[in-house]
């Protein structure tokens, strides 16, 4: 009885094998079947536990914007479910496993128990005891296997179902998507000025204020274009439109464009955007030395190297006994500190710069207003500017949050480290700052002063259609609270609440696109208004702007222009 009790046949063993390995152990016997050692099992299906990988996908549904895209997540969910599933099932039948051995072991302790009180004048109270104990451990064995089996089966359920979530999730996105590509071929797209509009398939594109959905696509230039397309479409009736590739050049460097080179509400191409998110004249902003060139009084004096020759006028050399200030010789089109160099004095310049290439030499502000340990600070100062449609007006606004800048070591004018002279990662918000309800105006008026003239002397220059761009300020404050300009960055850091959930920027990215393209559900958050200006009217009316392309579209040489609203591209080969 008690062999029978423990006794399990071929085809059971067979059964519950896992993957060749036979995890039924066996006692030495001279019958037909031999008994299965089940302390031996349970060390077994332990070890395959152990083995066995952990049910932990990695992979886990992401927007995507492109039908390629769309298509090799599906396959990679897909993949991911029927792998993680069969580690699921293994986990789950190895622990089934268990509970039979632990079954196994109870009834073969019951059956030995049973026995011994059954020959009560044979069997001491010693065996006894012995057996109850081994009784009772068996049945708590068989109590925890069969609740680890329930949590092990619960697990894979809930795994399997936030797969499968997974995979519907990118079932209903790539259902979106056709859904848009249909929309947007029936003529729901928008008009984009300087885009013909589908005469050849007789559509004609339905008004903005008629149309259900609006649209944006990724064509992966960089920048902030796909973080401003996630904002927008957290707004319910804005969707994808997916790109695809557009073409490649000499280099391998690819381009992408709307899918069908179709016109969408936001994207990062500009020729195929409804709105545009770059400025066109950006450079005289970003490039140093150009800003210096219209104003010079809001800066510190600036003077200029190229190929390792000044430009103009040398600085002079430091007067006798003249309080000591670092120089800083920085490259005119880098920024964020990454090409910021120092020295002692004005005529150690020109042995920091390269061939090839151009600086801007710069010292020190005097009497540069401290943090609270002593330590160098700067200002970064945010701006949305906005090109009107008509290419002639132009907004300014400001907002009234930002950060500092601050340096990791107190300052002195002796110590040229990047740690003590540099100022580059934004330390803290500065809206506890006690100066900066005094600074905050002057920084204002100082933008407004650089916008005024750009747009005046036609450096900023007009477009056919909305264009706007998040620009940061970089100031340097005095001790007498006087303020000066050190350069403009034109794609600045930006933080989203999933990467930094302490501190973000989604309430001015979200306050820009608002007044850029304004909704029900927004509102301009801090951003303050400053003024409007008239500039130069755009020269060359209706035709694409040149830089309307990605600087790197045409590698090769090529004539650009528009036959009836078609971009044509001649390229010319010199044979």
């Amino acid at each position: 009885m008690a062999g029978g009790a423990g006794l399990l046949s071929g085809q059971q063993a067979a059964d519950i094998s896992l993957k060749g390995m036979d995890l039924l152990p066996h006692a030495q016997g001279n019958g037909p079947q031999s008994f299965v050692d089940v302390k031996q099992a349970e060390i077994r299906c332990r070890a395959v536990l152990q083995q066995l990988p952990p049910m932990e996908g990695s992979v886990k549904f992401k927007k995507t914007w492109s039908i390629e895209e769309a298509l090799e997540q599906h396959q990679c969910l897909m993949k991911q479910h029927d792998l993680q599933s069969s580690i699921g099932n293994n986990h789950v039948r190895v622990r089934k496993l268990q509970v039979e051995f632990a079954r196994l072991g109870a009834q073969r302790a019951a059956t030995t128990l049973r026995e011994l009180q059954l020959s009560t004048s044979t069997s001491s109270s010693q065996r006894i005891d012995a057996a109850i104990f081994e009784a009772s451990e068996a049945a708590n064995k068989l109590r925890l296997a069969t609740e680890l089996c329930r949590i092990e089966e619960e697990r894979f359920v809930a795994k399997t179902k936030r797969m499968e979530a997974e995979i519907e999730k990118c079932n209903a996105e790539m259902a979106t998507l056709k859904e848009a590509i249909d929309d947007v071929s029936r003529g729901g797209g928008p008009r984009v000025a300087g885009m013909h509009p589908d005469h050849e398939s007789g559509l004609e594109t339905v008004a903005k204020e008629e149309r259900k959905f609006f649209y944006c696509s990724d064509c992966k230039l960089g920048g902030h274009g796909q973080r401003f397309c996630s904002y927008l479409l957290r707004r319910p009736n804005w969707r994808v439109y997916p790109s695809e590739k557009w073409f490649e050049d000499k280099n391998g460097q690819v381009s992408f464009c709307p899918l069908g080179k179709r016109g969408v509400d936001f994207t990062d191409e500009t020729y195929f955007s409804r709105i545009a998110m770059h400025i066109k004249g950006r450079i005289w902003l970003e490039d140093k030395r150009k800003l210096y060139e219209f104003v010079p009084d809001l800066m510190p004096l600036t003077f200029v190297i190229r190929d390792q020759q000044w430009i103009g006028a040398p600085p002079p050399p430091e007067a006798p006994g003249a309080e000591p200030m670092p120089w800083f010789v920085k490259e005119t089109d880098r920024n964020w500190g990454t090409s910021v160099v120092c020295c002692a004095k004005p005529e150690e310049c020109m042995g920091l710069a390269k061939p090839n290439a151009t600086y801007v030499v710069q010292k020190h502000i005097p009497k540069p207003l401290l943090y609270y340990n002593g330590e160098k600070c700067h200002i970064k100062f945010y701006n949305l500017l906005v090109g009107c449609a008509d290419g002639v007006t132009w907004k300014l606004y400001t907002y009234k949050d930002g950060y500092l800048s601050i340096s990791p070591k107190p300052w002195t004018p002796h110590d040229l480290s990047k740690d003590t002279q540099v100022t580059i990662i934004r330390t803290k918000r500065i809206n506890d700052w006690p100066h900066w309800p005094e600074v905050y105006p002057k920084c204002k008026r100082g933008v407004q002063e650089v916008v005024r003239r750009a747009a005046e002397q036609g450096k900023l220059e007009g477009r056919n259609k909305i264009q706007f761009e998040i620009i940061s300020a970089d100031y340097i404050v005095t001790e007498d609270k006087e303020v000066y300009l050190l350069e403009f960055n034109t794609g600045p850091v930006l933080k989203d609440p999933d990467d930094s959930p302490d501190v973000h920027d989604a309430g001015m990215v979200e306050g820009a696109l608002h007044i850029i393209e304004p909704w029900e559900g927004g509102n301009e958050d801090l951003w303050d208004f400053v003024f409007e200006c008239k500039g130069v009217p755009p020269k060359q009316a209706g035709r694409i702007p040149e830089d309307d392309f990605d600087e790197h579209a045409f590698a090769l040489p090529c004539i650009v222009f528009v036959v009836e609203g078609v971009v044509v591209v001649v390229v010319v080969v010199v044979v």
